[in-house]
């Protein structure tokens, strides 16, 4: 979003800009569109008008202090880390802490996935267009994803080994799911789907070897 901003001078346009706004400076863009100018004996007089649109420094902040609020809800310290990974629209978001933070992330991330839902509405309703928030704490995805790249693993050996018809994994969110994809689609003698309703969606492995 664009907006003109018109006052006496560049910087008193800029302050105006910042108060209806409520921005910090360093939060904004800008681009002059007119100069003042005093005219001849104050005839033909103009303002200064500028072009103002918010940048990454703004979303970045309403994220950290966010966060802040929430670890301090729960008697928590740790660090919030916000890096742009598309120009105003997206951002990764990690909580590093000395602590677990397991109440903030849950059984399977379930509380995570909550504070990403509330965040990301948050920012969404302080902004006037989509923002896209990805969030771990304490590096939980990397540590998930590990997880269930083993089980998967696991499954695979399992149902050649022992020649087993299918086998179903635990229940798992969507971007879970799309690991376990990535995975055995790069195993031709095995098929993967989802059933179930969330939370409970899951996926069965198939072995297509094996005939009923």
């Amino acid at each position: 979003m664009e907006k003109e901003f018109e006052a006496k001078s560049v910087e008193e346009s800029l302050e105006l800009a910042c108060k209806e706004l409520n921005v910090r400076s360093e939060e904004i863009n800008f681009s002059v569109v007119q100069e003042p100018s005093r005219g001849f004996l104050g005839i033909g007089s103009k303002s200064a008008i500028v072009k103002v649109s918010i940048n990454d420094n703004y979303n970045v902040r309403i994220i950290k202090e966010f966060l802040e609020k929430m670890l301090k809800f729960y008697g928590q310290e740790g660090e919030v880390i916000v890096d742009v990974l598309k120009t105003m629209s997206f951002y990764s978001v990690k909580v590093k802490s000395t602590s677990a933070l397991s109440n903030l992330i849950g059984k399977h991330g379930k509380t995570m996935e909550s504070v990403e839902h509330l965040l990301s509405v948050y920012v969404n309703k302080m902004n006037d267009h989509k923002i896209s928030i990805l969030l771990d704490v304490n590096d939980y995805r990397i540590r998930r994803e590990a997880f269930i790249r083993k089980m998967v693993n696991d499954a695979i050996t399992k149902i050649r080994k022992q020649n087993v018809r299918r086998i179903s994994l635990e229940p798992m969110d969507n971007r879970e799911r799309k690991i376990v994809h990535e995975i055995l689609s790069q195993n031709s003698d095995l098929k993967a789907y989802s059933v179930g309703d969330e939370p409970y969606r899951h996926i069965v492995i198939e072995n297509l070897k094996v005939r009923i």
